[in-house]
Formats: structure tokens, C-alpha cells, sequence
């Protein structure tokens, strides 16, 4: 008898991890697949009677979904692990890298005792692959499955609105919205910065700190909050110059959203936009990675937005039916 597969999802759909674990489980039944939603709460050690029809039962991994800190939520996750009864498989998302600085060995704990639990662990990037077996544990295998584009591309405006610079995604320290606003230092001040989304918990003085740089350049800022899907990609679809100048990331569900609308974001040149580059030709716009690369792209963008899309003849990959057979497979092959 082949057993259901099941998703074990936690926390707030606003968040991108939880989004994704979501995207990958309606993938997964688009195609036909007997996958199936056991959870969409906030976890807590407990068998759940769903899980034990599952021949495996798949969770989206990150330590800040399951504790205030990485020793809490390897306490929490593990036990809740052992209690589903069943064997779980993970997908590790923000792999830890020596840019967490004090964090990298905490979180490094987590990821590896979690794994040691897991009967098959998937990334989201050769980077993080590479990530993962030199700052975790490289003694276990890792599989990797590529971010899904959806494909749905938006519509380019039909009349220019004010000209911006946009940033996507939750406001945090390094996710480069500081570095993008200063990078506008050479464009008329008629040009203005958005940030589409909200700050991270904990990091509300993101939202002073961009008002005060763009004030003091006569500039003006806005800080949208949280936008319904229909509101992100309206928004998306006006922004003059899109930008992605996370510079530590290992995989990026930011450029992901961009290039899935049809936009074609600045982005630094790191080992991930590399790789992505590499299996998307013309998605992307790459630069060297500094500050002063940023501003001439930036500057040569807003002068010729006509590149900030990407052309139709561009093919993007991997679609949600790839992302949904290659999970499909591997999950198969560890089920009970």
C-alpha cells in the first residue's frame, strides 16, 4: 500500500518559509500526489492521530519557527519529531554561514541534531549544500531542490507613476535596505525608495532609520507593511528598479517573487545569484559585490528601466511541477 506523504506546517502563512512549505504541499497535490496538510499551528510536543496513516511526514526547517533561541528550538522540534511517530524528513531553509557571527555555532547545533533525526534532509541551493557540509555536518547527505518560480508573470504599467527603488521582502539588518537607499545617493531626489513589506520582529528602528537617510536626502521613503498577493504584485509591477542586495543569502525567496513576476532585480554577484544565473540566463542583473557597484547599477537602471524586465524568451527554472515531482520523489523514496 502506498502510505500518504505528510506536511507538518507551522506558524503564520506570512511567513516565507511557511509560505513556501505551503507552495511546495499545493505543488505536490497539483500533480496528483497523495500529500496532505497534518498541521498549520504553533508546535508543541504531541502525537497527531493524521501523521500515523503518513509513510513520512516532512517539515520546513528554520530555528526561529521553533524556539525564542536555537538550544529552545532543538528541544522543540526534536520532541516533537519523536512524537509524530513516524519517519520525518526536512527541507533546511537559512543554513547557517559565518555571517550569523555569535549565532553560527548555536545554529549550527540545531541544524545538525535535527538532521541526525531526520531520515533525509533536502536545501534549497548548491550554496547552501556547500554551507551545510562545512559549517554543520558533512557527513550527512544532503539533497537539493531548488526555489520554485510560479511563472505568473505581471503586467508592465501603462503609464509611469513616480520613479522608485524597491526593496522586497521583511526589513532586518543586512537585508540591504540601508545599502540600497544610500546607493541612490547620485539620482534626483524626485526618485523615491520603497520597501515592500513589513519589519521583522524586533526590528521596528529599520523603519526611523530608512526615514531619516531619505529625509535628510529630500527623498521620499515608504514602508508598505504587510500587502495581499494582489497588492504585492500591483506593487511590484510599479516599481521602476527592483533590488535585491542581500548579500549573505543562500537561497532567496525574494529574487524568487521578482523574477516570478516577470522582474529582473539588481543583485550582487555571490556563489547564489551565480548559481541561479547559471539555471536561469538574463533573470537577473548582476553586480560585483560592493556599495559602490550597487549605485552605478542602481543609477544605470533608473536611466534604462526597460531592463529591469525580464525578456519573454527567458526561461526560468525549476516550475512548481519540477519542484513538485523532484520533492514527490525523494520523499517517496524515505517513506516508511
Amino acid at each position: 500500500m502506498i502510505r500518504p506523504i505528510g506536511h507538518y506546517v507551522v506558524g503564520p502563512r506570512s511567513h516565507g518559509v511557511i509560505s513556501y512549505a505551503h507552495s511546495v504541499l499545493d505543488a505536490a497535490i497539483g500533480i496528483g500526489t497523495d500529500h496532505r496538510l497534518l498541521r498549520d499551528r504553533t508546535p508543541h510536543p504531541g502525537r497527531l492521530a493524521d501523521a500515523v496513516e503518513c509513510g513520512l511526514v516532512h517539515i520546513h526547517v528554520t530555528d526561529k519557527l521553533f524556539g525564542r533561541s536555537p538550544a529552545a528550538a532543538q528541544r522543540n522540534l526534536l520532541s516533537t519529531m519523536a512524537s509524530l511517530g513516524r519517519p520525518v524528513s526536512v527541507t533546511f531553509h537559512d543554513v547557517p554561514q559565518p555571517s550569523d557571527g555569535p549565532g553560527l555555532g548555536p545554529r549550527a547545533a540545531f541544524y545538525a541534531a535535527v538532521a541526525r533525526q531526520a531520515v533525509g534532509v533536502i536545501v534549497s541551493s548548491h550554496h547552501e549544500a556547500a554551507l551545510f557540509a562545512e559549517f554543520v555536518d558533512a557527513s550527512i547527505e544532503v539533497q537539493v531542490v531548488p526555489l520554485m518560480f510560479d511563472g505568473a508573470r505581471v503586467q508592465k504599467p501603462s503609464l509611469t507613476r513616480e520613479l522608485t527603488v524597491g526593496v522586497l521582502g521583511f526589513l532586518y539588518p543586512g537585508k540591504g535596505h540601508l545599502e540600497t537607499l544610500h546607493a541612490m545617493a547620485d539620482l534626483d531626489p524626485s526618485v523615491g525608495f520603497l520597501a515592500l513589506g513589513t519589519p521583522s520582529p524586533g526590528h521596528d528602528h529599520l523603519v526611523d532609520d530608512l526615514g531619516k537617510v531619505a529625509a535628510d536626502s529630500g527623498r521620499s521613503c515608504e514602508i508598505t507593511g504587510f500587502l495581499t498577493d494582489d497588492e504585492l504584485r500591483r506593487r511590484m509591477a510599479e516599481v521602476t528598479v527592483p533590488v535585491a542586495y542581500h548579500r549573505h543569502m543562500s537561497a532567496s525567496g525574494s529574487i524568487n517573487a521578482w523574477i516570478s513576476a516577470g522582474r529582473r532585480p539588481l543583485v550582487p554577484r555571490t556563489a547564489y545569484t551565480l548559481e541561479l544565473n547559471a539555471r536561469s540566463p538574463g533573470a537577473v542583473a548582476m553586480h560585483p559585490d560592493d556599495n559602490d557597484a550597487l549605485r552605478s547599477a542602481v543609477t544605470a537602471a533608473v536611466a534604462s528601466p526597460e531592463h529591469t524586465w525580464i525578456d519573454s524568451a527567458v526561461t526560468t527554472s525549476p516550475t512548481a511541477v519540477e519542484v513538485a515531482r523532484e520533492y514527490d520523489r525523494l520523499l517517496r523514496r524515505w517513506s516508511a
